[in-house]
């Protein structure tokens, strides 16, 4: 079954060492981009954060890509950015459902793979998932330099899809460790 809107449709990859500080810069960046009150909330798996933006997820990574080119120092915290599109249930049958409804995203002529993260233990397995999931695509696949990628984020009790292209995500590299303040004798 598909989750609709409106739910989190931004997960981001962060510090687990510092879960609020975390959450704060992910809210500062979306309110800097235009969304006054974005709701960023904690997931089951330390180091992701959902959050919910009435901005357009894409239109996010492109302005943060634009604020991490202009000033890399904003982005202590978080180290990676990616849309929604829909959630689901995380077991087979309704992980087909939801990538019936995506699969259109991806043009018969583009290329694409498929990304499982399983933030979870549990069935099913992750080749059971992907060819499953695979054989509802009619596209070429390309595992080094796809057009399209499809996401699929397990958790315990929910799945997060989306179809992607290279642009569509963010991954802050080098971005500054948290540190600890060193006092001096």
């Amino acid at each position: 079954m598909i989750e609709p809107t409106p739910g989190p449709n931004l997960l981001v990859s962060s510090s687990w060492r510092a879960p609020g500080r975390s959450r704060r810069e992910i809210a500062a960046r979306l309110r800097a981009l235009g969304d006054p009150a974005p709701l960023v909330t904690p997931t089951d798996r330390n180091g992701v954060v959902a959050a919910r933006t009435t901005l357009e997820p894409r239109e996010v990574i492109r302005g943060l890509r634009a604020l991490h080119q202009a000033s890399p120092a904003v982005f202590r915290y978080t180290y990676k950015w990616v849309p929604v599109d829909l959630w689901s249930k995380p077991d087979l049958e309704s992980l087909r459902g939801a990538v019936e409804h995506l699969r259109n995203r991806i043009a018969p002529g583009e290329r694409w793979r498929i990304s499982v993260e399983r933030r979870t233990a549990g069935r099913p397995a992750l080749p059971e998932i992907i060819d499953a999931l695979a054989a509802l695509i009619d596209a070429p696949v390309d595992l080094s330099h796809p057009d399209k990628t499809l996401l699929v984020e397990l958790f315990d009790d929910r799945a997060a899809l989306a179809v992607v292209a290279p642009e569509d995500t963010l991954t802050v590299v080098g971005a500054p460790a948290p540190s600890a303040e060193r006092k001096t004798p």
